[in-house]
């Protein structure tokens, strides 16, 4: 059984105003009454360390996650870097492919223009052979 009173004036010692350490300790008091719902020392200790196992273990899937998203970063970062050596790769690619449009265009008007000049003056010589 507990003493209430002593219960009473200790929850009030540590700031409890009257009622409620009345309360409480009345509370605390009606389920002891029944000691099939206290938990043993024993029942606690295997509660403590239950719990202690669950902490460490969410403490090593944190630490797994971590890894992950380090890992993850990493993959981020050289697929960033791969994205950036394509790019620049693409844009050598499309400065060499322009070049080379103009190169064989003005190689074409060229040969074009020579074409164009040689039927003219084929053409001015027949003309001026038959008069």
């Amino acid at each position: 059984m507990i003493d209430t009173l002593k219960l009473k004036e200790t929850f009030e010692a540590n700031g409890f105003n009257n009622a409620q350490a009345c309360s409480l300790s009345h509370a605390m008091n009606d389920l002891t009454k029944d000691k099939r719902d206290l938990a043993t020392k024993d029942e606690l200790h295997q509660v403590r360390n239950e719990l202690k196992m669950d902490i460490k273990e969410v403490r090593n899937e944190i630490k797994d996650v971590r890894e992950e998203i380090k890992d993850l970063r990493h993959h981020i970062t050289n697929l960033w870097t791969g994205l950036s050596d394509l790019r620049k790769e693409l844009t050598q690619d499309m400065a060499t492919l322009e070049s080379r449009i103009i190169h064989k265009l003005s190689y074409r008007s060229i040969v074009s223009q020579i074409s164009i000049a040689t039927v003219v003056i084929t053409l001015m010589v027949y003309f001026h052979q038959n008069p």
